[in-house]
């Protein structure tokens, strides 16, 4: 078994559920994964972004760059 490809392969099987995404600079983006490829950039529908949980915008779709996430959870 490729450890290596375990995580991509985990966000694959998740695309349309729940995401949170938290960035480098301390942003968090909430909404529903729809892609998401090799290289972790993403892209949400229905994004809402937070900063201090405190709610800043509400998006249609966005897109991350993979390499500026710290982390995604699945709610």
């Amino acid at each position: 078994m490729e450890t290596g490809k375990k995580p991509l392969s985990f966000l694959f099987k998740n695309i349309n559920s729940n995401v949170k995404i938290r960035l480098k600079n301390d942003t968090e983006y909430r909404g529903v994964l729809v892609k998401c490829d090799n290289y972790m950039n993403l892209i949400l529908d229905n994004a809402t972004e937070y900063n201090s949980n405190e709610l800043v915008a509400d998006y249609g779709s966005v897109f991350i760059r993979g390499n500026n996430i710290i982390f995604i959870s699945f709610e």
